[in-house]
Order: C-alpha cells, then sequence, then structure tokens
C-alpha cells in the first residue's frame, strides 16, 4: 500500500508538471499572438505615417530648380481671363512659385514694367505693341464681324458680306445709318455700330484695319465682354468682336444672337468661298491655319518683359511653360495657337 502510495503521489506530481508545462506552453502562445497583433499595429501605423508623407509630397509639386520666389504679372482686360488661367495652372505644377496677376491698362502697361511694379505684361495685338521690349506670342484670337440674329437685311449680308467701303461708311465717316443703305429694298431700320473701349486692343486693330478712325455715330462699350450682349440686345447693331465671344465654344456654332457675316474684301459684292469662313468654328480655325483669315484682324497675345527684371528666372520659366506645356490651357480657353 504505501508503495501503491508513493506511485500515487509520484503520479500526481507528474501529471501537476505535465499539466503546468501545458499552461505555460498556451501562455506563451497567447504572448506570442499578441507581440504579432501589437507589431502588426505598429507596422499599419508606421505605414499610414509613409502615405501621408506621400500625399504631402504630392500635393507640393516642383518642376523646376529654381529658388521659391513671387511675380506679379499686369494683364490688359482683352489678355486677363488668358493670363489667369495660364498663371493658375503654372502654380498648380509649380508650389514653390506665386504667380499674381493684375488687371492693368494698356496705357499704363509700359510704365508699370519700366518701374518694376510688374515683372510681366500680357496684352494682344496684332503685332508687339511695345517694341522695345522683349515678347513671345502665347496665344491668339481672332476678330470677326458680327450682327445682330435679327438684323433687317440678314440674308444680304450672308449672301454678300459688306467690303471695306461699307465698313468704313458705318463705322468711321458715319454716312451710313441705316441698313435701307445697304440693301435698297429693305424698309428702314437704324443702323448702329460698336466698338469696344477706347484702351483695349480689338479697338486700335479696327481702326488699323479700315485706316481710319471711328466716327462719332459709333458707341463703345465698357468693356470687350459686353459686345456680346450689347449686339444680341439691339436688332440694328453691328460690330467686330473676338471669336471667343462670337462662338459657343462647346458647340463650335455661333453664340444665341448672334450672326458672323463675312466680309467682301476684292469688293465684287459678292461672298466669294474663300471669303466663307464663318460658318462655324472649326471653318475659321482651318481658314486661319492655312493663312486664309486676314492678318489685321489676327490679335495675338504676348508675353512682354524688359528681360532685366528682378526674378527675371521665374518669368523665363513661366514664358517656357506657357509656349510649350499649356496648349490644352490655351485650347481650352477658347484660343488658336499662334502661327509660326
Amino acid at each position: 500500500m504505501r508503495l501503491c502510495n508513493v506511485r500515487m503521489q509520484n503520479f500526481s506530481i507528474s501529471y501537476e508538471k505535465c499539466n503546468f508545462a501545458q499552461k505555460i506552453d498556451y501562455m506563451g502562445r497567447i504572448t506570442s499572438i499578441l507581440i504579432a497583433c501589437i507589431a502588426l499595429t505598429m507596422i499599419a501605423c508606421g505605414g499610414g505615417k509613409k502615405d501621408d508623407a506621400k500625399t504631402d509630397q504630392n500635393n507640393s509639386t516642383v518642376n523646376n530648380d529654381l529658388e521659391a520666389g513671387k511675380i506679379t504679372v499686369g494683364a490688359t482686360e482683352e489678355s486677363y481671363d488668358l493670363a489667369q488661367r495660364l498663371a493658375s495652372n503654372y502654380v498648380a505644377q509649380n508650389t514653390n512659385m506665386i504667380v499674381e496677376v493684375i488687371p492693368c491698362k494698356t496705357t499704363e502697361s509700359k510704365q508699370l514694367l519700366s518701374s518694376g511694379k510688374v515683372q510681366l505684361i500680357v496684352t494682344g495685338g496684332s503685332t508687339n505693341p511695345f517694341p522695345d521690349f522683349e515678347s513671345n506670342a502665347i496665344a491668339t484670337d481672332l476678330l470677326v464681324l458680327t450682327v445682330n440674329f435679327n438684323n433687317p437685311v440678314l440674308q444680304y449680308l450672308v449672301m454678300r458680306g459688306l467690303d471695306l467701303k461699307d465698313l468704313k461708311g458705318i463705322f468711321s465717316t458715319g454716312s451710313i445709318t441705316n441698313w435701307n443703305q445697304v440693301d435698297k429694298k429693305a424698309a428702314s431700320s437704324p443702323l448702329k455700330p460698336l466698338a469696344g473701349p477706347d484702351s483695349t486692343s480689338s479697338n486700335l486693330m479696327i481702326r488699323a484695319f479700315l485706316n481710319s478712325g471711328f466716327g462719332q455715330t459709333v458707341t463703345s462699350t465698357l468693356s470687350e465682354n459686353e459686345l456680346i450682349s450689347s449686339i444680341s440686345a439691339g436688332p440694328g447693331s453691328i460690330v467686330f468682336m473676338s471669336h471667343r465671344l462670337a462662338y459657343n465654344q462647346n458647340s463650335g456654332f455661333r453664340a444665341n444672337g448672334v450672326y458672323v457675316i463675312p466680309v467682301d474684301f476684292d469688293g465684287n459684292n459678292v461672298a466669294n468661298d474663300s471669303e466663307l469662313i464663318y460658318d462655324n468654328l472649326n471653318s475659321l480655325k482651318k481658314s486661319y491655319s492655312k493663312g486664309g483669315f486676314p492678318k489685321g484682324l489676327v490679335r495675338n497675345h504676348y508675353f512682354i518683359t524688359t528681360g532685366k527684371t528682378e526674378r527675371s528666372d521665374i518669368v523665363k520659366h513661366f514664358t517656357n511653360y506657357a509656349q510649350k506645356e499649356a496648349s490644352n490651357v490655351i485650347s481650352g480657353a477658347g484660343y488658336f495657337q499662334p502661327l509660326k
């Protein structure tokens, strides 16, 4: 019996040792699992920080090796929208740069540039209006002849157009004040010539195109953008305006309330095939690309600088971007590429 008891005690001790070993093994496994979970959590947290760092890096795009800085750009009315769009997209790709665009008048542009108050001028014209300064043509729009869609002699105008003699009588001498002077068969209907502000390049270009100043019968709007609403409101109105206003940029057809009519350049009282380039935006662009649009009505938009201005490195980099990398921005705003 005593031997049996000893064996039983030894068995009990062995059993307890075995049970204790299993418990230790079980606890070890639990501990390993907990350690693994903690490690995975730390890795996940660390990965999140890396992702955040990558996101911050993506939000800070720098496509240049220049020192961070700022330039101020002065833009005249006809070029202001273009300058704003180009600056916005440039800064988005070069977040270490600031390009501030401020409005300015053509008459004050040269002084602003010479004084260093702006480092760059963006303005329009058939040629660089400041030939003493460096310039680069960035974009182009065309000045087209338009009338109200309900013009009393619209059919006549579509078939024959208006020659330079008629246009001078309307815009310069003021000798043509009624549409029945254009179409002798038409009923009496007042003719109302319009023009953009005196300070804008379109005004200067039309005067040069007609080789004459505007007569007293011409009404000037406060801005070029007002031309579209002014002509839509008056059945007897006629005006040269940018194709960006005259055409719907989405559909490619004429804007509501407006009709684009041909200019009879050869004066034969018939709108020839070569003069019928106004039906839609694609035909207009095609004619322009082939050199078929009158050069006097082609308005380029220039980047103009002294070349020695403060932060000329940014000016040069911004100009290079506008010329070589911003074609989608330019076309998206309704402009054409300048002809080489």
